[in-house]
């Protein structure tokens, strides 16, 4: 791109150029000079100087060494032009607070990271193999052990956050915005476990799936199903829940069983009976649950009452009587009081089987049963297997003001789905962290809106080895500390997290830069989790810098909650007329490793920039 001519050769105004691009702020006097000294064979292009391949990269090296990793390399190396054995364990033991590390470790990443035969015989490390140590994925701020699977996950579903997306289909907002099929591919890929299908009746007797009653798009029911066999366990091996919205006919809620079974086939997960325990995530690995209506299993029982499969039941009732009542304890009761109440109890399943339409084949391969919340806000306690909730925004939000301990119970028997308000029309989000902070497992965002919330449910998921599945602290299983969340419970030991900003590289300019100056950055850090620990810092701006801007700005955050504590990073180029985004990072308190610690940015969408890096230092110590 910056060799015009195509000669392989860069003269001096090609590499200002170049420089420009790579967001680099250099004094022309000083690359002059560099440039100078890099011309080693002092081949010319006519009267000017030029760079070949391996002079530019030389000379780039040079350009590129960083000050603030030096420092840390002439600390530990006491002074000397490269660092011993003995000085890289203390690195790693003092400065990295990595304990456990052993002389063998250190052996392994002289061997991994020094290219000098020389000063690897003589188990020596020079500063430029420091460099790429310090930077590479390992010591990075994100603990590596987080990066795989490691939490148990033979626990029932209701333990877990689960990754999860709301209008799956839709790829701007929800009135007049194109369905793709290609969001359900990203979703999955990026590891969410529960999609959402809005399904209505297609002109062609093949189902499709839109925002109903609106000028979005449609899509085929097929394609989608397609696309979830393809994609499901890509990234993980946890199982996947399709959300059924189902708005067809008998006659294509036929269909749509059938393409499921068809396509799907036996990863269907489709108990022959009900289980006597929730499953867990281990039990339905590479499984897809189907979740929505299901029929009153007793209306399958009636034999004077004509069951078709096309003479069912659909439309879940708010008020699940049947479902809620019980049958008397008191041992006065004899076994006919006790028949007389199960019959009555039949009877009323009968009656709500007629007034709902499903078809039965659709009900069968449902295994996740939608109940509305007034059949268990005055009886949390579980009274039919595998069920999960659906609230709204403002209902959730209600809940968490007014009685978060009942919410918090309900999850601790069935999966809780909260989703945006109907009023997003623009399909923004709502703030994920205190749904999570109640126990609500899944926390349904639009996936295809970029924000704050999206990077807070990607700092949640990258947990766990992005499985899209993380198990909730204990006190969110019962409700004995559950006044840790509220407050009530106060714990005498806080964490303090010391952050220092220390500086930046290659940070670049923001996607929808017009301007051709080069950024004035600065980074604001946020701790998300319960209300009483949120808090937030911002550096100084650094002018014209965006290729190295060192900062050295240090906050602390009392923390009483660090289990649901998230913290966000995000770069942003001050500009007179408004702030630009630039990237973020966000990740969980307990996956942060102490020490020298580099961290990637990420695009507003979640895509992780190349070579972009902030340089931090981090301690977590007991207030």
């Amino acid at each position: 791109m910056a060799d015009k001519n195509g000669d392989g050769t860069l003269d001096f105004d090609e590499v200002l150029k170049l420089l420009k691009v790579l967001n680099a702020d250099v004094k022309k006097k000083y690359a002059r000079e560099m440039f100078d000294a890099a011309d080693t064979n002092k081949n010319g292009r006519g009267n000017n100087s030029v760079l070949d391949r391996e002079e530019f990269v030389n000379f780039y090296h040079k350009l590129t060494k960083r000050v603030e990793v030096e420092e840390v390399f002439l600390r530990f190396s006491r002074g000397k032009g490269f660092m011993t054995l003995k000085d890289v364990l203390t690195f790693l033991r003092e400065g990295q607070k990595m304990h456990d590390a052993s002389t063998e470790d250190c052996r392994n990443i002289l061997d991994h990271f020094e290219t000098d035969k020389g000063l690897k015989l003589r188990e020596h490390m020079s500063a430029d193999a420091f460099r790429k140590l310090i930077t590479s994925e390992r010591q990075q701020l994100f603990n590596p052990a987080h990066k795989i699977v490691y939490q148990d996950m033979t626990r029932p579903m209701t333990h877990y956050f689960v990754d999860s997306s709301h209008n799956t289909y839709l790829a701007e907002d929800q009135l007049k915005g194109p369905s793709k099929v290609e969001m359900y591919i990203e979703a999955l890929q990026k590891g969410c476990r529960c999609v959402e299908l809005d399904c209505w009746d297609g002109s062609d007797g093949e189902p499709v799936i839109y925002h109903g009653h609106t000028l979005t798009s449609k899509i085929r029911f097929d394609d989608v199903i397609k696309a979830v066999n393809s994609y499901a366990f890509e990234t993980s091996a946890y199982p996947v829940t399709l959300s059924l919205e189902n708005h067809c006919s008998i006659e294509q809620q036929t269909v749509m069983a059938r393409i499921m079974t068809s396509i799907l086939g036996d990863k269907i997960w489709s108990p022959q009976e009900d289980p006597i325990h929730i499953p867990s995530p281990e039990e339905l690995k590479f499984k897809i649950i189907i979740k929505g209506k299901k029929l009153p299993k007793a209306a399958e029982e009636v034999n004077d009452y004509d069951v078709s499969d096309e003479d069912e039941a659909a439309d879940m009732p708010n008020n699940e009587a049947a479902n809620s009542s019980s049958f008397d304890d008191n041992n006065s009761n004899n076994n006919n009081n006790n028949n007389q109440q199960s019959e009555e109890k039949r009877k009323a399943s009968i009656a709500e089987a007629k007034k709902i339409k499903l078809d039965r084949q659709l009900s069968v391969i449902t295994s996740m049963k939608s109940v509305g919340l007034k059949s268990v806000e005055n009886n949390p306690e579980p009274v039919q297997f595998f069920s999960v909730i659906s609230i709204g925004e403002s209902k959730a939000e209600k809940m968490v003001q007014s009685n978060p301990i009942n919410l918090n119970t309900i999850s601790q028997h069935r999966l809780i789905r909260t989703y945006p308000s109907g009023t997003r029309t623009d399909s923004s989000n709502y703030n994920p962290v205190p749904m999570w902070n109640h126990g609500c497992q899944i926390v349904a965002l639009n996936y295809q809106t970029p924000g704050e919330a999206m990077q807070l449910n990607h700092g949640r998921f990258m947990d766990n080895g992005g499985s899209g599945y993380v198990l909730k602290p204990d006190f969110l299983i019962s409700n004995e500390q559950f006044g840790l969340v509220t407050g009530s419970i106060k714990r005498e030991a806080k964490k303090n997290l010391k952050i220092t900003i220390i500086s930046g590289f290659q940070i670049p300019k923001p996607n929808d830069s017009t301007k051709g100056e080069v950024i004035d950055p600065f980074v604001k850090v946020e701790l998300h989790g319960v209300a009483a620990d949120y808090n937030d810092f911002k550096t100084s701006v650094i002018e014209n810098n965006g290729f190295n801007p060192r900062w050295y700005e240090t906050c602390v955050f009392s923390i009483s909650v660090p289990e649901l504590a998230i913290l966000r990073f995000t770069v942003i180029d001050q500009d007179r007329a408004r702030d630009d985004f630039i990237g973020y990072y966000s990740l969980p308190v307990m996956s942060v490793q102490q020490g020298f610690r580099h961290f990637p940015l990420f695009d507003k969408h979640g895509n992780q920039f190349k070579q972009s890096l902030i340089f931090t230092h981090i301690t977590l110590t007991d207030a």
